[in-house]
């Protein structure tokens, strides 16, 4: 069964702060990161925050989309009981072109697992539509919940995550980088609906690079 709600968040390019003191905001050397945790469906009331933060996100600003990411990563350390499975890339590039390509196909792919975005909040502008019924809504399973984003770093964010652990240190570190450095940001989620989930099926077939959490 193919997906069938999204949510995201995104500025709509990215933004080269050449002003900012720092080297590694002087040049062109973009890191494009993803972050995608699966949770037992039991935490469902992380969907409900979710789509709160959707009605109230401010994308218009670099300052929204930082807090956006805060919250975000907080909320992932928050129910950090029910993950189950995480999957985590993060590559350096050498210009915004190639930045701007890497994520975009990221981001395209997974927007190619739903059938319909029934929740987004892009540059401030809110926009809803009814979920498709899904079947076995009684059979619940699994949340994902994805953080694409492109900062100013010359270095990956991280490597490989296969522990608790290492998750928990690694959205510590997305939750303390400091503002300036984020220059794109998107945060995806599905099921929207908190009373879906996604089978066992679904996830082995449309997050194949998801692993166990050790």
């Amino acid at each position: 069964m193919d997906l069938d709600v999204e949510q995201g968040y995104e500025q709509p390019e990215f933004v080269n702060q050449v002003d900012a003191p720092s080297d590694d905001l002087t040049n062109n050397i973009v890191t494009v990161s993803l972050l995608q945790v699966a949770l037992r469906a039991e935490a469902r009331r992380m969907q409900v925050t979710l789509n709160e933060f959707a009605e109230t996100a401010d994308t218009t600003t670099s300052d929204g989309l930082f807090e956006l990411l805060q919250q975000s990563s907080r909320l992932l350390l928050d129910y950090s009981r029910y993950w189950t499975h995480v999957f985590a890339t993060s590559q350096t590039v050498n210009s915004i072109e190639e930045a701007e390509a890497l994520y975009n196909r990221l981001l395209n792919q997974e927007r190619s697992k739903f059938n319909v975005e029934t929740l987004s909040n892009v540059n401030g502008q809110v926009r809803r539509q009814p979920a498709i019924a899904r079947g076995n809504p009684e059979q619940p399973a699994y949340i994902v919940v994805t953080l694409l984003m492109g900062t100013a770093d010359d270095q990956p964010l991280f490597d490989e995550i296969y522990s608790a652990s290492m998750l928990r240190d690694t959205l510590d570190n997305i939750r303390f980088m400091q503002p300036r450095y984020l220059l794109i940001l998107e945060t995806l989620w599905t099921p929207q609906d908190p009373n879906d989930s996604l089978t066992e099926a679904e996830l082995a077939a449309d997050y194949e690079n998801l692993s166990a959490i050790a």
